[in-house]
């Protein structure tokens, strides 16, 4: 029977909280996944991650996939229209990637949208939007900071800098319920 309740995934690494971050790492092939809390992920020490190295693989990625989508496609001839506003040709966009006005693409919608079918299978935006679970996360990374300044303010006596990120937990809590109830 249905209780509607979903089962939450509680922390690997405490046990107390619900995980809100899943972290696979493949370290000398071996998979392993975590499902950690914003707490323990920012407590992991050996956690390094190399943002230089995927900085390198995405730049990798791009360039390769801007490489392949400079090919001429010799299946399909580029059609000869030019924007009738600037001038601009469909082979000169193609070949520069960057259009003449805001008049081309109305001009060259008929290629561009069978161009964008083929090389992203939609002619239309299908990804995630923005504000989504990354968006989450990141505000709940955020107040678990501010709840662990707190926490040193008031064990250092300093109440009125206790007093402001109270509030500002608060605030953030409330954005977060808000953006939880969209």
């Amino acid at each position: 029977m249905w209780s509607g309740v979903k089962s939450m995934i509680m922390c690997d690494e405490c046990g107390k909280h619900p995980a809100n971050i899943h972290l696979t790492t493949i370290v000398d092939g071996e998979k392993r996944d975590f499902n950690l809390c914003s707490e323990c992920l920012a407590r992991k020490k050996e956690l390094s991650v190399d943002f230089g190295a995927i900085a390198s693989r995405l730049s990798q990625m791009i360039r390769q996939k801007q490489e392949k989508a400079a090919e001429p496609e010799n299946d399909m001839p580029i059609p000869d229209i030019s924007c009738a506003q600037c001038g601009t040709t469909y082979a000169a966009f193609r070949a520069s990637g960057h259009v003449g006005c805001a008049q081309c693409y109305e001009a060259f919608r008929q290629p561009l949208t069978e161009w964008m079918q083929r090389t992203h299978g939609a002619s239309r935006h299908i990804g995630r939007e923005s504000g989504g679970v990354a968006c989450s996360v990141s505000l709940r990374m955020q107040l678990d900071k501010l709840k662990r300044m707190q926490k040193k303010a008031i064990a250092n006596e300093e109440y009125e800098q206790a007093a402001l990120l109270r509030d500002q937990i608060h605030a953030l809590a409330a954005e977060m319920e808000a953006t939880r109830d969209e």
